[in-house]
C-alpha cells in the first residue's frame, strides 16, 4: 500500500516564556487559542487560519531555528501567510517589532522577516501573486 502525507496539522516552536510567547502571537499576529490555556500551563495551543495548531512549548533551552544554505543565506523554518502584507508590515513596525526588509521575488510575492521574542525568525508572506 502506498502512503502519502495528507497536510501539517501542528507545528511545536520551543519558548523561554511561555505567557510573554502567547502575548506576542496573539498581539502580533492575531492568533488564538485552539483551547483554554490557563497561566502555569507548560503549552499553550493556537489556532492559525482554523487548519494548523501552534504549539508554544515552555523550555529551559530554546535552540535557533534558523539556519543558513550553501550560500551563506539566512533561511527560516516558519512561514505565515497575510492578506495585506504592507499594511501588516507598517503595523508591526509601528510596535516596535524587529522586521526585515520588504523584499519582492517575481513569481513568489512580497514576504519579509520577523522575530519573535526568543529570536525565533519567521517569514511572513502575502502569498502567490495574482494576475
Amino acid at each position: 500500500m502506498s502512503r502519502k502525507a495528507l497536510d501539517i496539522p501542528v507545528i511545536q516552536l520551543p519558548v523561554s516564556n511561555l505567557e510573554k510567547a502567547v502575548e506576542w502571537y496573539q498581539s502580533m499576529l492575531g492568533l488564538a487559542f485552539t483551547f483554554p490555556f490557563q497561566e502555569g500551563d507548560d503549552e499553550a495551543w493556537l489556532n492559525v487560519n482554523g487548519s494548523i495548531g501552534l504549539g508554544l512549548i515552555r523550555c529551559d533551552d530554546v535552540p535557533n531555528l534558523s539556519f543558513r544554505n550553501k550560500n551563506g543565506e539566512l533561511k527560516v523554518v516558519l512561514t505565515f501567510r497575510v492578506d495585506d502584507i504592507h499594511d501588516f508590515y507598517t503595523d508591526l513596525k509601528d510596535k516596535g517589532v524587529p522586521v526585515g526588509e520588504m523584499v519582492y521575488k517575481e513569481g513568489g510575492g512580497y514576504s519579509f522577516i520577523v522575530k519573535d521574542l526568543d529570536g525565533h525568525r519567521s517569514y511572513i508572506w502575502e502569498g502567490w501573486p495574482k494576475e
